[in-house]
C-alpha cells in the first residue's frame, strides 16, 4: 500500500487560513473586538488540554524563553489588530496578498540581527516584495485613499508578523508546539484585552451573529488551519511548508469573488504576483 503523502494536511491547513478574512469581513464588530476574540476563544479552547495532557510540558521554558514567547504573542496580538482593521479599508485580495509579505521580514530581520546571509535571492525577493507592495498601495492611493490605509495596515500587520516569527525561531528548537502557542494565544489575548479596555469596548456585547463568527475564526483559521501547519512541519521541510502561504491570498480571493463579488483590480493582480515570485524566492533558498 502506498504511504499517505505526509505534505497532504496543507492542503486543508490552507484552504481552513484562507477563510479568516472572509469571516472577518462577515463581522460587524470593530476589528479590535474581532481580534481579541479570536485570540480569546483560540486559547480557551485549547486550555483543558494545556493545564492536564500538556502540564508538564509548560516547565520547559526558561526565564529567557518564556520572556521571548511573551514578546511573541504581544507582537501577534498587534497583527491581528492591524491585519482585521485593514480589511475595513482595502480589498480582501490586497490585505491578504500584503500581509503575506511577511516571510520577507523575517529574511531581514534574520540578516540584520543575527547577521545571516540573506543571498542573491533574498535580495531580489526582498526588492520585488517592495515593488509588488508599492505597486498595489499606489495605484489603490489613486484610485480610493482609504484603500492605501487599508494597504498600510496590513503591511504593518505583515511587520508584526514576521517580528513574531523570527522570535519564534529562537524560541521553538527548546519549547515544544504547544505549549509555545497556548503562551503566544494567551499573551495575544490579554494583549488585546487591555487595547480593549483602553477604547472602553472591553464589556460591550455583540450580536450572536459576531460571537459565531468569533469562534469560527478560532476553531477553523487558527486552530485548524495552523495546527495542521505545525503538524507538516514534523514532516515536511520548512522551505516547502513556507511555499504553502502563497495559497492563502489565492484562495481568499475565490472566496472574495464568489461571496462578496469583490472582483480585484488589475494592479492589485500584478503587484499579487510579482510577491508571490519574491516568496518562492524566499522559501526556495538553501537552509530555510
Amino acid at each position: 500500500m502506498k504511504a499517505f503523502p505526509k505534505w497532504i494536511p496543507l492542503i486543508p491547513g490552507v484552504i481552513a487560513v484562507s477563510w479568516a478574512a472572509i469571516m472577518i469581513r462577515a463581522c460587524d464588530a470593530p476589528a479590535t473586538a474581532i481580534a481579541f476574540y479570536r485570540m480569546f476563544f483560540s486559547a480557551l479552547i485549547i486550555s483543558p488540554l494545556a493545564v492536564t495532557v500538556y502540564r508538564k510540558q509548560l516547565k520547559e521554558f526558561s526565564k529567557k524563553t518564556l520572556s521571548i514567547t511573551i514578546l511573541a504573542g504581544f507582537l501577534l496580538a498587534w497583527h491581528f489588530y492591524f491585519w482585521v482593521a485593514s480589511l475595513d479599508y482595502t480589498t480582501i485580495s490586497a490585505s491578504v496578498t500584503l500581509v503575506t509579505t511577511q516571510p520577507v521580514f523575517v529574511a531581514v530581520l534574520a540578516r540584520m540581527l543575527l547577521k545571516e546571509r540573506i543571498g542573491a535571492r533574498g535580495i531580489i525577493a526582498t526588492i520585488l516584495a517592495i515593488i509588488g507592495s508599492a505597486l498595489i498601495a499606489g495605484f489603490d492611493f489613486g484610485f480610493k485613499k482609504e484603500y492605501l490605509w487599508g494597504d498600510i495596515l496590513a503591511l504593518a500587520g505583515a511587520a508584526m508578523a514576521g517580528t513574531y516569527l523570527f522570535l519564534g525561531r529562537t524560541v521553538r528548537p527548546s519549547v515544544s508546539t504547544f505549549p509555545y502557542i497556548y503562551v503566544v494565544y494567551s499573551v495575544s489575548a490579554v494583549t488585546l484585552a487591555l487595547i480593549l479596555g483602553v477604547s472602553g469596548d472591553l464589556l460591550a456585547v455583540y450580536s450572536g451573529h459576531d460571537y459565531f463568527y468569533f469562534v469560527l475564526l478560532a476553531a477553523v483559521p487558527t486552530l485548524i488551519g495552523h495546527s495542521l501547519y505545525n503538524y507538516t512541519l514534523k514532516h515536511v521541510a520548512a522551505h516547502k511548508v513556507g511555499i504553502s502561504i502563497i495559497g492563502e491570498p489565492i484562495f481568499a480571493t475565490i472566496w472574495g469573488i464568489l461571496i462578496f463579488s469583490e472582483i480585484p483590480r488589475m494592479t492589485t493582480v500584478l503587484g499579487g504576483l510579482i510577491i508571490i515570485i519574491s516568496l518562492i524566492l524566499v522559501f526556495s533558498q538553501k537552509g530555510q
